[in-house]
């Protein structure tokens, strides 16, 4: 037969239980600094010729092959890279606690879903990179101010995080640096 557990008059009701990691105590701002949101890199005219040129010979390639909508993806992506690169990134303001990292004053990232840390150097601008432990968002691109110290930065987080010595290099970096290379943008 079919049995419902219905609560009885004895039961007290659903038990709250507060662990550790719910509990968020008053923070502390152990660095502050304002950034750009993402790197930004005037781009000459020539620039978007190439671009254009190689995307233009894809998609030729893909009308032989009558595919229209990676065709309409191509045009997409050219006009994404157009926008990225003609539209200035806005100023936004980041915060290392001493409960986590508030990234852009928008969303606190608490100690215990970060896994490590390092910080790399592209276009002659620091950006520390935060590992989560969950899939989404994966790493944490922060870009550091020209006037902030990086090891003052580095020094603070390795209170809670380790660092990484030598982060590894993923197959998509390797190609795309391989290929920026060979193009010579």
């Amino acid at each position: 037969m079919f049995k419902l557990n219905l609560p009885t008059i004895e039961d007290k009701g659903p038990q709250i239980s507060q662990s550790p990691e719910q509990i968020v105590k008053p923070s502390k701002v152990l660095i502050e600094w304002e950034a750009p949101e993402r790197l930004f890199v005037k781009r000459p005219r020539e620039f978007y010729r190439k671009i254009a040129i190689i995307i233009l010979f894809f998609a030729f390639l893909l009308l032989i092959i009558k595919e229209f909508l990676l065709i309409g993806v191509l045009g997409v992506v050219f006009f994404v890279v157009y926008v990225f690169h003609t539209v200035p990134p806005r100023t936004i303001k980041h915060q290392i606690t001493t409960n986590g990292i508030n990234y852009a004053s928008e969303h606190l990232y608490r100690w215990d879903v970060l896994r490590d840390f390092f910080i790399d150097e592209k276009d002659n601008v620091k950006i520390l990179n935060v590992n989560t432990k969950d899939p989404l968002p994966g790493r944490i691109f922060m870009l550091l101010s020209k006037d902030l110290d990086y090891k003052k930065v580095s020094t603070a987080i390795n209170e809670y995080l380790s660092i990484v010595e030598n982060p590894e290099v993923s197959a998509i970096d390797k190609m795309v640096a391989g290929i920026s290379k060979k193009i010579n943008f």
